[in-house]
């Protein structure tokens, strides 16, 4: 499968980023860009600070240095609400959903950053992207399945209408069915114009649809490349047996 050409306008800037838990520094300088309508992919072995990196980007988790740039607009020390309203959304790990609220309810929510009464018009959208959500639109979010949960909580990611959308580890416990419906939809979206910044570790599937693709190792980016070079070259298999490897251009 060929790699689509990278888009040009720059979207998302990070720059020196570096977060710590008192004074443990667990992020150390990080560097990266999304550009307008790129699907990036940031992988690294479990607990090398990728989903740190999301959050602090996110105003979930304070920084400790660096700067968060969306659009041109300094977004460093912006609140996580702010962020929302600025364009960036980011679906959190591990199937978050309002369990006690029906799927049609969970989405709703979803608009009010946008539509403080919700936008109704938005759900037949989002129905029509997850026809398995709108079969199950009046059933409660704790008894649709994991692999539904975590559908409902891309879609509800993806109502509010981000020019950003951030996936942290969406593979988490899935079969790999739901994950490869979770990618597609991702990539489809993707080239209707969002942008997507993709955590995962499952490698291969990561890179399918990916333009371009960070390696994280111990808190830093370790290499970058364009996810063919990625797929096909050395990089994730040195940084994920531990040895360090270079960054490509």
């Amino acid at each position: 499968m060929d790699t689509p050409a990278r888009p040009e306008r720059v979207l998302l800037e990070v720059s020196g980023l570096t977060v710590a838990y008192g004074k443990a520094v667990v992020v150390h300088d990080v560097s990266f860009q999304v550009r307008a309508g790129e699907f990036v992919v940031m992988l690294g072995r479990n607990g090398a600070g990728k989903s740190t990196i999301l959050n602090a980007v996110s105003g979930l988790i304070p920084k400790r240095a660096g700067r968060v740039s969306f659009e041109g607009r300094d977004l460093s020390h912006a609140s996580a609400r702010e962020v929302v309203r600025a364009g960036v959304v980011q679906v959190l790990e591990g199937h978050r959903v309002f369990q006690t609220l029906s799927v049609e309810d969970n989405l709703l929510i979803g608009t009010y950053a946008r539509h403080p009464r919700g936008d109704r018009a938005a759900l037949e959208r989002m129905y029509a992207l997850f026809p398995e959500l709108a079969e199950r639109r009046r059933q409660m979010a704790s008894r649709l399945s994991g692999g539904q949960q975590q559908i409902l909580a891309v879609a509800q990611g993806v109502i509010g209408e981000p020019r950003l959308l951030m996936l942290d580890e969406p593979s988490g416990g899935l079969a790999p069915i739901v994950i490869d419906r979770i990618l597609e939809v991702a990539a489809r979206l993707c080239a209707g114009g969002l942008a997507i910044l993709l955590v995962e570790q499952l490698v291969e599937k990561a890179l399918r649809h990916a333009h371009h693709g960070y390696l994280v190792e111990t808190g830093r980016i370790a290499a970058q490349a364009p996810a063919a070079a990625l797929r096909d070259g050395e990089l994730v298999r040195q940084v994920y047996l531990g040895g360090h490897a270079g960054t490509a251009a």
